[in-house]
């Protein structure tokens, strides 16, 4: 179906770390695993290193270089493919990832959608939606067609939706995040 003059869509870009994508960082056979980096969409890559059992995803122009790939959650997590990229009149400006997040030590797991915007060569968490919040997808997409554009990714906070509770991620801006 055709999308209306200025109405917001969507595209999909999946990525499987053994097989679509390129391992640019072999891993120390211990804590770190690597470092892969994955297709995106119209210049926006998707870099993705493992490390003690977290993810780090980098994501735009510049993947290594962005806040988003400082960030994680600080239980054991996953980042999940794949990657929705927002588009406004074809071009994205937000990107919503799908995390899967270790609560305690039976392994349980919930789900978290990040929701970063892209801004030039800079991309940055702007949302977290809990897998389990009512309608988290369209929760998410809409985060990111209200908050992306406008977000400054060096001064301003993320913000949340959930209903489990603890988030398990700092909520910091990124020049506060350098400052750790």
């Amino acid at each position: 179906m055709a999308a209306l003059a200025g109405e917001n869509t969507s595209v999909y870009t999946p990525f499987d770390l053994e097989k679509t994508c390129l391992h640019v960082e072999k891993g120390d056979g211990m804590a770190f695993a690597g470092t892969w980096t994955c297709a995106g969409f119209k210049g926006n890559d998707i870099v993705v290193s493992a490390d003690d059992d977290r993810s780090f995803v980098g994501l735009g122009t510049k993947p290594t270089e962005s806040c988003g790939y400082r960030k994680t959650f600080r239980h054991f997590n996953t980042a999940l493919s794949p990657v929705e990229w927002r588009l406004r009149e074809g071009k994205p400006f937000a990107a919503i990832q799908r995390w899967r997040v270790v609560t305690d030590d039976e392994g349980n797991t919930v789900t978290w959608l990040v929701v970063s915007a892209l801004k030039g060569e800079e991309a940055c968490p702007v949302h977290y939606v809990a897998g389990s919040y009512p309608n988290a997808n369209e929760q998410a997409r809409q985060a990111a067609d209200d908050l992306a554009e406008d977000f400054d990714c060096a001064h301003d906070t993320p913000t949340v939706d959930s209903t489990v509770g603890a988030d398990g991620i700092d909520f910091v801006s990124c020049d506060e995040a350098k400052e750790d």
